[in-house]
């Protein structure tokens, strides 16, 4: 065979393969694609129903969320009180919705590594699981918090029931104190008097009446973001700064920025690097090692302390 009747070969045996790699990627686009509708279909489903224990009411979405102690959600000022229930119901769907479909590639920001399909895949699964889900609304303890988690690394093969039968509950904290954007009840009366330069009269206003909101307190707006951020960390992510931070990657990415971030132009520039960085193949297909590296050594360590720096 010449030369050029080998390279010929060559280049269409290349052309095959890309064609086979896409192909399967569309297969998995579409299975995703379907498995996100199922997803979405179940979580329009909304029960009302009084927990037998407490007495207290409790929503219960789809097949296995359970909504508990959310009557003031979001931002304390619901007259109704299954208001807040629905509410954080809608917001989980939403978040959902838009952060499964940009981790399948089907949102605005375009296709992404396969990583983070098989994400998309895990998280659906887990949501989709018999076990509960429980989100619960407090006051004034933690601004958000993934509770219990089931790592992609425990599973080897087995099923997710299978694996965390015997864990846990996993869920949400949400604290409605500080996504509305309230001041601290915690925190020593000289805190109020010095830092915050309160007057007595306001700092007894504050604990025991209706908490302040002071210029400069943050109220979340994007809380489909925040839900599906929180509900990434159940994959197994945790916040780093010497590895891929995944859930600030997927909120900043699929969110459109930060929601500190009032400036719609910086929040662009911020997303569009983050969907860079999800897009990288070499990062997303090394050992975790390896991961570490290229983390440092294409400088997307300072992202997170960029956007922190240009919070309003």
């Amino acid at each position: 065979m010449s030369f050029a009747a080998l390279r010929a070969v060559i280049l269409v045996s290349i052309l095959m393969v890309g064609i086979q790699l896409a192909s399967g990627n569309d297969d998995t686009q579409n299975h995703l694609s379907n498995d996100i509708n199922e997803l979405l279909e179940n979580l329009g489903s909304r029960n009302f129903e009084q927990d037998p224990a407490s007495g207290k009411l409790v929503l219960r979405v789809g097949h296995t969320l359970r909504i508990e102690n959310c009557g003031n959600y979001p931002y304390h000022n619901n007259d109704d009180p299954k208001a807040g229930y629905l509410q954080l119901a809608d917001d989980i769907k939403d978040g959902l919705t838009q952060g499964l479909q940009c981790l399948a590639g089907l949102g605005p920001m375009g296709p992404q590594h396969p990583y983070h399909m098989n994400q998309a895949s895990w998280l659906i699964e887990i949501l989709s699981s018999k076990q509960t889900k429980t989100f619960r609304c407090v006051q004034d303890e933690t601004f958000a918090y993934a509770v219990s988690r089931a790592s992609p690394e425990r599973i080897k093969g087995d099923t997710f029931d299978e694996v965390t039968k015997d864990l846990p509950y996993p869920g949400v904290l949400i604290d409605t104190y500080r996504i509305s954007g309230f001041l601290s009840r915690k925190h020593e009366a000289s805190t109020y008097r010095e830092f915050f330069k309160l007057d007595e009269r306001l700092i007894d206003k504050h604990l025991n009446k209706r908490p302040l909101q002071l210029d400069g307190l943050h109220r979340y707006r994007d809380r489909p973001a925040l839900l599906f951020h929180e509900m990434a960390h159940w994959l197994g992510h945790v916040h780093s700064s010497t590895y891929p931070d995944v859930v600030e990657l997927y909120e900043t990415c699929c969110f459109g920025g930060d929601d500190h971030i009032r400036d719609a132009d910086t929040n662009r520039d911020f997303q569009q690097q983050a969907c860079a960085i999800l897009r990288d193949g070499e990062l997303w297909e090394v050992n975790r090692y390896k991961q570490m590296r290229l983390w440092k050594y294409r400088g997307y360590d300072q992202l997170k302390r960029n956007m922190r720096a240009a919070y309003d």
